[in-house]
């Protein structure tokens, strides 16, 4: 074995220029293939960072038309005590809360959680300690856990936080524990975390599902079985409460399926495009490969008469492709490390989940072996058969022809139909991605994003807990705001577009009690000050914008969106009537305003409520100012004028308001883009792969087309006739393509909006596959006819 590695080594030596291009190839291959797969094992195969975590489930109610959703605080109470399925069960729910008291006061993500939330992870704190059942009883003291990243940066890592007070929404909060580095909750939100200290009308609510329920399996139990039992306890439900529980049901999920999200269809498409990507790179190694070994008929058929056994020749070809597919590998290795690093730079950060454990691990490497096994191999043992059947006397004759005769041929061409197939499939793919980010780009977002700033304001509640202190506060800051050089524009808003908002039951007056405004989808709500609309940009259609004698003393007034108008009252004019939240409260409507497309590019155009800030003031608000000058230039002075009202008022999320419309899109950006990469790279081996062949064949047949033309055959017909061959594998390579591209397409309907499969600009990169394959047969086709026919017959 040894003596053949070291013949190997020097047979590849030998052949510079063949070892360069295939340990290029297999390099690029290997390195796309390693790069996908370190993020689908981060995403998809990889553990959670939890003990026992195949025991981890979230429960979700369900409904059969409006999807998904938490539960409410009742239903988490009937679960918890009509269930036999969990060992342990927690809830969670987010509260933004204002830090004081520190050198910046800061905007923290509070996690509220139950009793028993720690215990449902089993993780114990790098200090201090959790609550326990004292820290939960009513009028106890205020207390906190904190996440390891807030105690690095606000409290430097201090071992003396523990026992320390800090203030939250000016509530002094003793400091009890900080978590390890490694533990995050599901969502990877929180940044600390409080015992969920809820009223006996809390745990009374059955219409509120808010709640985000983890549970842990009992180690007998699986999660058929445990979804049997929810449904049942769903409807019971829904027997004793059908006001609250008609049509839904409970259902509990790997919870591994909660924290990937929709990923996963995903990136198991972006999987089979690497697949593809990897067939085509050992189909242009065999294919190499057998050209290779098609010039070393004599050397195998010398070994033969030596004794040589036929399986002898085939593990020393094989041999030799391992040795290249190992150097390709470990190149390989090194292109998919600068491609993850290259990707999480390009990504926002906490948009991809998960995103931190994205490396080139042990398990990774593991597959990059795989694959580099499995491509020498592969791309080593179809040759090694093909040049191992020869016969000796005949490859030992004076004049004997380096071909392996007709058989190689075909298996080279079906090789490269191989190829063209799945790189067409391929370019169809990144066509119809790319149409649909296309249109997705052209839609119009409903407001103007370009030159505004977004910064979002949170009102310290124990000072801000009147409503009138709010809207002081509000009325103070645009006027500072406003003195700003460069801001032309500025209003606030309770909610962000873009970023999230409130979905809430609206219907029109005298018609909320009835079966067509429970149809009604829920619209989302929110409070502007007057020159919102004028800061974004959202043109008034009908009626009037908000006017500063909106406030508390006037009638209650909303303005509509012109979607909302029209799922409300249809043709009729809207302005002047009336609609109803819940039934408890009226409001006039006095405008209609433009759609927003606020829940992003790739969903629905929502409905929208809008409420004078004056009227309903949060103590919670985004400011959006329109400047004159780039938004991120005006950052540092918008946040010092807020500062001059209230220093202690956090100021975060401040960034240009395009950033959250192109956040919007970065899911699709980042499948078109992976998905361009792989198909420009198929595009590449399958052209290289087809020139190989028609230029090793012209070589081959050098001797025949030096007769041909010393007959007369003309400079034409003889490049015709390479074009053919060429032309035929081309042709046979797009109809099987063809076909595979409208099965695969299938794949991509959950990663295209508004493209139609069939889109036929879609489908336009197929035309440069044609281009570039018929290029790579022309080329070695004119290289034909400058063949003299008195050298080619001298050479023989």
């Amino acid at each position: 074995m040894l003596s053949d590695l070291k013949i190997s080594i020097r047979r590849i030596a030998r052949s510079p220029g063949f070892a360069f291009v295939a340990i290029l190839t297999l390099a690029l291959g290997i390195g796309a293939s390693t790069a996908i797969f370190s993020v689908v094992h981060a995403l998809l195969l990889a553990p959670l960072k939890y003990r026992a975590a195949d025991q981890l489930v979230q429960v979700q109610s369900r409904h059969q038309e409006l999807g998904p959703g938490g539960l409410a605080p009742a239903t988490f109470g009937d679960v918890a005590t009509g269930n036999s399925s969990f060992e342990t069960l927690a809830a969670q729910y987010y509260y933004y809360v204002n830090l004081t008291g520190t050198a910046t006061p800061a905007l923290l993500n509070s996690g509220e959680v139950t009793a028993d939330y720690f215990k449902l992870f089993d993780v114990a704190p790098l200090r201090g300690r959790t609550w326990t059942a004292a820290d939960l009883k009513a009028g106890a003291p205020p207390i906190a856990v904190l996440g390891h990243a807030l105690w690095q940066s606000q409290f430097n890592s201090s071992d003396s936080i523990i026992g320390r007070q800090i203030m939250l929404d000016d509530v002094a909060h003793t400091v009890i524990g900080v978590m390890p580095e490694s533990f995050k909750d599901p969502s990877d939100v929180a940044q600390l975390w409080r015992p969920m200290r809820t009223g006996a009308d809390d745990l009374l609510n059955r219409s509120s599902r808010y709640w985000t329920v983890f549970a842990r399996l009992r180690s007998d139990r699986e999660l058929l079985s445990t979804n049997v039992e929810l449904a049942t306890i769903a409807q019971r439900l829904a027997l004793g409460y059908p006001k609250n529980y008609d049509g839904w049901t409970l259902r509990a999920e790997d919870l591994r399926r909660f924290v990937v999200g929709d990923y996963r269809t995903g990136l198991l498409v972006i999987l089979g495009a690497v697949a593809c990507v990897m067939l085509i790179t050992c189909a242009n190694i065999a294919g190499l490969s057998i050209v290779r070994a098609s010039t070393r008929r004599k050397e195998l058929a010398i070994r033969t008469a030596l004794g040589s056994s036929r399986l002898q020749l085939i593990r020393q070809l094989i041999l030799e492709n391992l040795i290249l597919a190992a150097a390709g590998g470990s190149l390989g290795v090194l292109f998919a490390s600068w491609g993850v690093d290259a990707l999480i730079a390009s990504l926002p950060a906490g948009w991809l989940p998960r995103s931190g454990e994205i490396a080139i691990n042990l398990p990774v490497l593991l597959v990059t072996f795989t694959l580099s096994t499995f491509a020498g191999v592969v791309s080593g043992i179809v040759p090694g058969f093909t040049a191992s059947r020869i016969n000796a006397n005949d490859a030992l004759k004076d004049g004997a022809r380096g071909s392996t005769g007709i058989a190689a041929r075909r298996l080279r061409g079906g090789l490269i139909v191989i190829e063209i197939a799945l790189a067409l499939m391929l370019l169809a793919g990144a066509g119809l991605l790319g149409r649909s980010f296309i249109g997705l780009m052209h839609k119009k977002t409903g407001l103007d994003a370009s030159r505004v700033l977004s910064l979002t304001v949170s009102l310290p509640e124990k000072r801000y807990g009147n409503p009138n202190l709010c809207w002081s506060f509000f009325s103070r800051a645009e006027t500072e705001v406003a003195a700003v050089p460069g801001v032309e524009a500025l209003g606030f808003t309770r909610t962000s577009p873009f970023r999230w908002g409130i979905p809430t039951d609206y219907a029109p007056l005298n018609l909320e009690n009835s079966t067509a405004a429970a149809k009604l989808p829920q619209a989302f709500s929110d409070s502007v000050s007057v020159d919102y609309f004028k800061a974004l940009g959202i043109p008034s259609q009908s009626g009037r914008i908000f006017s500063p004698s909106d406030d508390h003393r006037a009638p209650s007034r909303v303005i509509l969106s012109e979607t909302a108008a029209r799922r409300y009252f249809g043709r009729e004019n809207p302005i002047g009537r009336f609609i109803t939240s819940g039934g408890s409260m009226r409001f006039e409507v006095v405008g209609v305003v433009g759609d927003v497309r606020r829940s992003g590019l790739t969903a629905d155009i929502p409905l929208q409520v809008y409420h004078p800030l004056a009227q309903r003031t949060p103590a919670f608000a985004t400011l959006m100012v329109r400047t004159a000058l780039p938004p991120a230039s005006l950052a540092k002075e918008i946040q010092a004028a807020l500062w001059r009202v209230d220093r202690d008022v956090p100021v975060s999320d401040v960034a240009p308001m395009e950033n959250y419309v192109r956040r919007s899109v970065t899911q699709p950006r980042l499948y078109l883009t992976l998905f361009s990469i792989f198909a420009a790279l198929a595009l590449v081996l399958a052209g290289v792969g087809l020139y190989g062949l028609i230029s090793f064949s012209v070589g081959q047949r050098s001797r025949e087309f030096g007769i041909r033309m010393a007959m007369g055959a003309s400079s034409g017909a003889v490049a015709g006739l390479v074009l053919r061959e060429g032309t035929k594998l081309i042709a046979i390579g797009l109809v099987i393509g063809s076909a595979g591209t409208f099965i695969g397409a299938r794949l991509l309907q959950s990663m295209i909006y508004d493209t139609s499969l069939f889109d036929t600009a879609a489908y336009l990169p197929v035309l440069l596959l044609a281009v570039t394959s018929l290029l790579a047969c022309y080329i070695p086709a004119r290289r034909a006819t400058k063949v003299d026919p008195i050298i080619a017959l001298k050479a023989e």
